[in-house]
């Protein structure tokens, strides 16, 4: 059996690492010179995300044999509005760093392969490479391959801008910023790396890439943290987020991202990239139906998005009583301590809402 994939990302790089595992050697194509973004950052594993798996590290390690190594535990979560702040302690998850670093999670995933070619410096055609092997897999984290395909949707455009700074930070701490003021429907973020070096990021949905400057620096300076040194600032060109139909056309199998596996509610998907990943390679090599190993991951994504249009209906004042119901102690043990995976209790719940919603107001209906 010949498996191509496309992208040696999260996604990429679990479907090889399983597929050596099952007997099968791929062949990876990367169009960079190395595995990771080409920016530092950090990203949070959130165990309230993913209730119904328990500890994310564990998980991964006994299902999927992914033993992740994080740079360090969450413990504290702050979530501030324009006027109110509350403070969430205990088992919050992991941060995971990603990029270029050596302790990448990227990284972790390319020493553990054995066996497996990666073709840095190569892009590659997916329609090209179809003729050859017997099956694709796109591992992009773009939505190219599934537009042309024709099963994709598209629903927000999101840009990225953020930086690496430096100063004085808990490292096991982390702090969301919701503020229509400066990041409108979207959110930003202040991520430690360590002690001395954080990633402070914005995301915003839906405005034009020429005021995302304006907007970042509103950010800084609102949220009093203009004196911060940064080393350097990157802004990620616009993208789209959205969703599949199909999750394979042929011979071609969409994952992670490009299989619109990212939640539109806090834009998370590495968990998603890596199990849709491995799903993939027991697909092919073992003749599973790949679609219905990955849809319950769609489902899953689909019950946290749905959550962002009642989110999307709240102005600052609106922000202001959300965050100061979060700040209770039942909310704060429902986060931490319940284990009630909320997400996919009332996850399909709003989805039935919003539908009701989009049908009064004569929008079109999301499936």
């Amino acid at each position: 059996m010949k498996i191509a994939i496309i992208g040696a990302g999260l996604g990429g790089l679990a479907c090889a690492l399983e597929c050596e595992r099952l007997g099968i050697i791929p062949d990876v194509f990367e169009r960079d010179e190395s595995v990771g973004w080409p920016y530092v950052c950090i990203v949070h594993w959130l165990h309230v995300i993913h209730n119904s798996k328990g500890d994310l590290h564990n998980y991964l390690r006994d299902r999927f044999g992914l033993d992740l190594k994080p740079i360090n535990r969450c413990t504290e979560l702050i979530m501030r509005s324009q006027n109110k702040e509350t403070k969430i302690k205990g088992d919050i998850g992991y941060i995971m760093r990603r990029g270029k670093h050596v302790d990448s999670v990227e990284n972790q995933l390319y020493r553990t392969l054995k066996r497996t070619p990666v073709h840095f410096n190569r892009p590659a055609d997916y329609k090209e490479l179809s003729k050859k092997y017997d099956f694709v897999v796109v591992a992009t984290g773009k939505e190219t391959v599934a537009k042309e395909l024709g099963v994709w949707k598209s629903i927000d455009m999101v840009h990225l801008r953020g930086g690496l700074a430096y100063g004085a930070f808990n490292p096991t701490s982390t702090t969301i910023y919701f503020n229509m003021k400066h990041v409108g429907q979207g959110l930003a973020r202040l991520g430690p790396i360590n002690s001395t070096q954080a990633i402070v990021g914005m995301c915003h949905i839906g405005d034009d890439e020429l005021e995302i400057d304006r907007h970042y620096k509103d950010f800084l300076e609102i949220e009093d943290l203009e004196d911060l040194e940064f080393g350097y600032k990157f802004s990620i060109p616009m993208w789209t987020d959205g969703r599949v139909n199909k999750f394979q056309v042929d011979n071609v199998l969409l994952v992670g991202r490009s299989a619109g596996l990212t939640e539109r509610f806090l834009g998370m998907g590495a968990i998603e990239a890596l199990m849709s990943g491995t799903y993939a390679a027991r697909a092919m090599i073992k003749g599973l139906d790949y679609s219905t190993l990955v849809k319950p991951l769609q489902d899953h994504v689909e019950n946290i998005s749905s959550f962002r249009k009642p989110f999307e209906g709240l102005d600052n004042d609106g922000l202001d009583r959300l965050i100061s119901a979060i700040d209770t102690p039942v909310i704060k043990q429902l986060i931490c301590n319940s284990g009630l995976n909320f997400v996919d209790f009332f996850g399909p719940i709003q989805r039935q809402i919003n539908k009701v919603t989009n049908i009064l107001s004569g929008k079109e209906i999301e499936t």
